[in-house]
């Protein structure tokens, strides 16, 4: 057999053997818990927020001629911009309310085009009616056409009349 080490302080199992263990002792896991304290304490971080480098605070000392220029012309500069941003926004809800009144058309016509349509099949069947009743008083009407011309024709023999066929109304070419 190989020779057993001496267990080092720092190992796991000297560390796992020197942990306590709640076998031994009974009476702390039968005491009622700890309350936490009550007393509010001031936020560390608050203290924190406002720490570091800040930068110099202004005094009320005049301006010069250019500073103020430059101040002026910085605020002309900026109404200007919030101008541009307030003419871009109206535009935008103007190009909006002309979709809106253009979707409002197109649902107005697709719903007249529906009643329409309705109505149109009303009619088509009432109309499908009276076209059987039509179909029935009347006949298709034929006219005779020769199937052959280029036969020569003989002295006793007429071509529009020998070779005939019905043909409709509807077919023939005008």
């Amino acid at each position: 057999m190989a020779k057993s080490k001496n267990q080092s302080q720092r190992s796991r199992a000297a560390r796992r053997a020197a942990s306590p263990s709640l076998d031994l002792d009974k009476s702390v896991t039968s005491l009622p818990r700890a309350e936490s304290p009550t007393t509010t304490r001031p936020s560390v971080l608050a203290d924190r927020a406002t720490s570091g480098i800040q930068k110099k605070q202004k005094k009320n000392d005049k301006l010069s001629r250019a500073q103020r220029l430059r101040q002026q012309k910085g605020m002309d500069r900026a109404e200007a911009v919030m101008d541009q941003l307030e003419i871009k926004k109206a535009k935008s809800v103007a190009r909006g309310k002309t979709v809106n009144s253009r979707r409002a058309d197109w649902e107005d016509t697709n719903r007249k085009t529906l009643a329409f349509s309705a109505l149109q099949q009303d009619n088509d069947e009432e109309d499908d009616e009276d076209d059987e009743v039509m179909a029935e008083d009347s006949a298709p009407t034929t006219i005779t056409v020769a199937n052959n011309v280029f036969q020569i024709a003989t002295e006793g023999s007429n071509p529009a009349i020998d070779d005939s066929t019905t043909v409709d109304e509807a077919d023939e070419i005008t």
